[in-house]
């Protein structure tokens, strides 16, 4: 494998454990960044390396992760890392600040296993309890999850500035020990993470791709400098349309690789698939509309972008290669 972490020291960030691999022999190495580790939702991208499809599209790839989206955004500005793996939303506050990235395809078409979640007898039964002073978690600054929590405070009639949001990474563990402790009221997960604290006292406050299933969850996102590279572009989209295709076909294979790779039960492996794999996008179309839907809905919630920009700003859709031999 050629995975990597990446975590915060000292207000930096550092990578963990790199290595690389052999790819088509004319390619430069590039890296794809997943937002977080332990998010299922990343699944295909870890499958493409896994069955060797990144080397089936004369691809020299390697994977990294980060702390949350709004952590992976620098790296990618900066050109550090070439593609990203990440929450949408994300990228519309980055390209409002100036970031010059670009969304390439939609993958997770819905926030699918994403939602709030509660302890069982906290006093919010559901979205309009949440009061002023509440603190939320979410995995970074500027992430998908930051966005849905100010979602969270808007639909309890609140300001941004009336929550305290708790940024906490990736760790479950530490989530639930937060919930626990009284250090928040509640908490925005991925998936499976309030599958997994269903069993520990947790419950659901709200599912996101119920309260928002017209919303658009990731998409395969490009820095500057791989906008200039339209064929590799191409391949990178293809090597995930072979992975998609690999774990429709091999679902048993599939949900065993999420059970060992995520460090999952039997039981949240196959939630996981089941909610996971049909929600991929099949072909990775990021439609203009959709898109402006997105900008619509993001640009309404106080507190995380202006709601500025045009969808050619952000979107610059590519087809995938067809990386057959």
């Amino acid at each position: 494998m050629r995975w990597r972490s990446l975590v915060p020291v000292a207000a930096a960030a550092m990578l963990l454990g790199a290595c690389q691999g052999a790819g088509g022999e004319d390619e430069e190495p590039i890296e794809i960044g997943l937002a977080v580790e332990r998010d299922v939702a990343n699944l295909a991208f870890l499958v493409a390396e896994e069955q060797g499809f990144y080397d089936q599209c004369g691809l020299d790839a390697s994977v990294t992760f980060f702390q949350g989206g709004g952590a992976l955004m620098p790296s990618m500005a900066s050109g550090d890392v070439d593609y990203g793996w990440v929450g949408t939303p994300t990228v519309i506050a980055a390209v409002e600040e100036g970031s010059p990235v670009k969304t390439i395809a939609e993958i997770n078409q819905t926030a699918a296993g994403w939602g709030v979640i509660v302890l069982e007898d906290s006093p919010i039964q559901s979205l309009e309890d949440i009061e002023a002073g509440s603190k939320i978690s979410f995995t970074s600054e500027g992430s998908g999850s930051h966005w849905y929590a100010l979602w969270a405070a808007k639909q309890a009639g609140l300001n941004p500035d009336e929550i305290v949001g708790v940024p906490l990474g990736g760790s479950v563990p530490t989530i639930q020990s937060s919930l626990e402790k009284g250090d928040v009221d509640a908490a925005v997960v991925l998936l499976p993470w309030g599958h997994i604290l269903e069993e520990e006292g947790i419950r659901w406050l709200v599912k996101f791709d119920e309260a928002l299933p017209e919303m658009n969850f990731t998409g395969l996102h490009a820095s500057a400098k791989a906008l200039e590279k339209p064929e590799q572009n191409a391949k990178v989209l293809g090597a995930y349309i072979l992975a998609l295709e690999w774990m429709q076909d091999n679902p048993e294979e599939t949900r065993k690789f999420i059970a060992e790779q995520y460090d999952l039960d039997e039981d949240i492996a196959q939630i996981s698939y089941d909610l996971v794999v049909p929600d991929l996008s099949p072909d990775g179309t990021f439609s203009e509309d959709h898109m402006q839907t997105l900008l619509d809905i993001v640009g309404g919630i106080p507190g995380f972008v202006d709601g500025t920009l045009s969808v050619e700003d952000i979107l610059q859709q590519v087809e995938p290669a067809a990386c057959d031999s």
